[in-house]
């Protein structure tokens, strides 16, 4: 019986060990490492100027809260090069979408956020939501990103990290 079980598990690891050993790996081939200017470059990544975009906003409050850790802190990016607002309620991903005035200082969100469940995060993500979807317009000071509601309330607080 004891010898049954010691011949599955040996057998058990030398399959493994052939399978292992069998994987293929993809050839390895030389670069030439003299380039032409004309053919090869670096991917010029447009940043935005305006100080608000292509950035990630660390959230500091909500609602005059502090904004809590929940496996993440709480983030923002607008990414310029796609329109899209991608971040962190703590515990879910963020995604949607924006439209920016910049002239005017005016913006509006349109986010969703993931599905996941944490521990006392749901009251987090519940102001944030609503605090995104009263945003009409921003201030950027220095470090800090302040978003505003109709009324010019700040809604939330965000900072560089």
């Amino acid at each position: 019986m004891l010898q049954s079980k010691f011949l599955k598990v040996n057998g058990f690891l030398c399959l493994g060990l052939i399978l292992v050993a069998c994987q293929s790996s993809p050839p390895t081939t030389q670069k030439n490492t003299t380039y032409r200017s004309s053919q090869e470059r670096p991917l010029n990544v447009i940043r935005s100027s305006d100080g608000l975009q292509d950035i990630a906003w660390q959230i500091k409050q909500i609602h005059g809260k502090p904004a809590r850790f929940y496996g993440q802190m709480p983030s923002l990016k607008l990414n310029s090069q796609l329109g899209v607002l991608q971040g962190h309620t703590g515990c879910n991903s963020i995604h949607g979408r924006y439209v920016l005035q910049t002239a005017q200082k005016s913006l509006s969100l349109e986010a969703k956020a993931g599905h996941y469940s944490c521990d006392q995060a749901l009251a987090q993500e519940a102001e944030l939501a609503d605090a995104l979807a009263s945003v009409r317009r921003y201030q950027v000071s220095g470090q800090q990103l302040i978003l505003l509601d109709q009324r010019g309330r700040s809604v939330i607080v965000a900072q560089k990290p």
